[in-house]
C-alpha cells in the first residue's frame, strides 16, 4: 500500500519466492558469552509476525500483520495487493500459547498472505497496557469502490496508528503517527527521497514516559506528545550517493539513557551499509555500521546491543537467510542466529542473556513452501 513496504518486504517476498529451492545458510560463528547456540521455537504458524515486548509474567506481546484478505488488486511496481482484517495484537504466554487480544485488524498482503503489512509494532506500557502501532497511512488507502467498504472503513480508521491497548482488550487511539509523518515529508521534501510525501511507522517504544516512533517512510525519530502531535527529533540522513532510503527500523533505550534507532538499508541496498544512531536530547551521530538491514534491536540484559538482520546478503539478494549480531559493551561483535534464522524481524530481551526474536517475519501461518518456514511465522528464543 505503499512504496515504503520495502521495510517488511513485499518486493523481498518475489525474490525469496524464487529462492525457494536455492537457499544457502551463511558459515557458522562464534558464540557470545551466555549464548551456547540453543535454539527453540516458542510460536509458530503465525501471520507475518513482526514487533515484540516484554509482557508480564514471562510473555511476549506481538504484533502479527496478518494475512491480508481474499479480494486482491493490482498493487502497481510492487504486484497485487489483497487487503482484509487479518491481523492482531497478541500475547505469548510464557509456557507458548498465543492469545490474540485484539483481533480484526487491518493487513495488506502480497499474494498468498506473503509480507503482510498491519500491525507492526508493540510496546509495554505502564499498568497492564501495552501499545500497539500500525504501519503506512491513510493517503495510500485504495479509492472507494476498489476494495470492501468494510476493509476500507479500518484501513482508514487504522492505518498510521499508535493504539493503547488496556486489560480487556480495550483500545483507545492515540495518535495517527502515520499521517501526521506524511504532512511533516511534504513539508520537508528537499530533504528526503523523490517517493516523498510518504510515511511508514514500523517501530514504537514507551520508555521514561514517552512514546517513541521509528518511521521507515519518513527517515525519522519522532516523539508522540501526549496530546497526539508528533515531534521529530531526528531525521536520518542519506549518505552521500546514495540509491535508496535509510528507512528507519527500529528504536531502543541504551542503558546510559540514549535512544538507538537502527536503519533497514542507510541508503543502499547492498550488505554492510545499515548504521545504528545514537540520539540524546541535543546530538545524534553515527554509533555502529557495518549491519546489513536492521529490522529490530534493542539491549539485553548483559547489557550488549542486539539487531536483527532481515537478510545477510542485502535487501536484493534471494537468500533469505538472516542473523541477530549482538554488539557487546566494548564493541566486540558476535554472530547468534546463523543457520537459523530466515527474514527475522522483531526484537525482545529476556532474562539471563536469552533473546527473542520474531522469524520467517513475512510468511503466513501456512508458510512460504515445503523448503522455506513450513510451519508460517515464529517466535523464537536465542540462549
Amino acid at each position: 500500500m505503499s512504496r515504503t513496504r520495502i521495510a517488511i518486504g513485499v518486493s523481498t517476498a518475489v525474490g525469496v519466492v524464487a529462492a525457494l529451492g536455492v537457499m544457502a545458510a551463511p558459515t557458522a560463528g562464534a558464540q557470545a558469552r551466555g549464548h551456547d547456540g540453543r535454539f527453540a521455537v516458542i510460536a509458530d504458524h503465525l501471520n507475518n509476525p513482526r514487533g515484540l515486548s516484554p509482557a508480564p509474567g514471562g510473555g511476549l506481546y506481538l504484533a502479527e500483520a496478518g494475512r491480508g484478505g481474499k479480494t486482491c488488486i493490482s498493487g502497481g511496481p510492487e504486484g497485487e495487493l489483497c487487503p482484509g482484517l487479518t491481523g492482531s495484537f497478541d500475547l505469548i504466554t510464557k509456557g507458548g500459547h498465543v492469545k490474540r487480544i485484539v483481533t480484526g485488524l487491518i493487513s495488506a498482503s502480497g499474494a498468498g498472505g506473503i509480507a503482510a503489512e498491519g500491525p507492526s509494532s508493540v510496546s509495554r506500557g505502564p499498568r497492564g497496557t501495552f501499545y500497539g502501532l500500525f504501519g503506512a497511512n491513510t493517503h495510500v488507502v485504495p479509492p472507494k469502490g476498489a476494495i470492501p467498504d468494510n476493509v476500507r472503513t479500518k484501513a482508514l480508521a487504522q492505518l498510521g496508528r499508535l493504539w493503547l491497548v488496556k486489560p480487556g482488550a480495550w483500545v483507545k487511539n492515540v495518535s495517527n503517527v502515520g499521517d501526521q509523518d506524511w504532512a511533516w515529508t511534504k513539508r520537508h521534501s528537499d530533504l528526503g527521497p523523490t517517493d516523498w510525501p510518504d510515511a511508514n511507522p514500523n517501530a514504537v517504544l514507551f520508555s521514561h514516559g514517552s512514546r517513541y516512533v521509528a518511521d521507515a517512510g519518513a527517515n525519522a525519530l519522532v516523539r508522540v506528545k501526549w496530546n497526539g502531535n508528533v515531534r521529530v527529533l531526528h531525521y536520518l540522513a542519506m549518505p552521500a550517493n546514495f540509491e535508496g532510503d535509510s528507512v528507519a527500523t527500529c528504536v531502543a533505550r541504551g542503558p546510559d539513557g540514549a535512544l538507538y534507532v537502527g536503519e533497514l538499508l542507510s541508503g543502499f541496498y547492498s550488505p554492510e551499509h545499515a548504521r545504528i544512531w545514537r540520539v540524546t536530547a541535543h546530538h545524534a551521530t553515527v554509533w555502529a555500521g557495518g549491519l546489513t538491514t536492521v529490522q529490530g534491536c534493542g539491549f539485553g540484559s548483559d547489557g550488549a546491543f542486539y539487531a536483527t538482520e532481515f537478510q545477510t546478503d542485502g535487501l536484493t539478494a534471494q537468500n533469505p537467510a538472516g542473523d541477530v549480531v549482538r554488539i557487546s559493551q566494548n564493541g566486540e561483535r558476535t554472530r547468534l542466529g546463523v543457520g537459523k534464522l530466515f527474514q527475522p524481524s522483531g526484537f525482545a530481551a529476556g532474562p539471563n542473556g536469552s533473546i527473542y526474536v520474531s522469524n520467517c517475519s513475512i510468511a503466513p501461518a501456512t508458510g512460504m513452501g515445503p523448503q522455506l518456514c513450513p510451519t508460517g511465522g515464529q517466535v523464537v528464543r536465542l540462549g
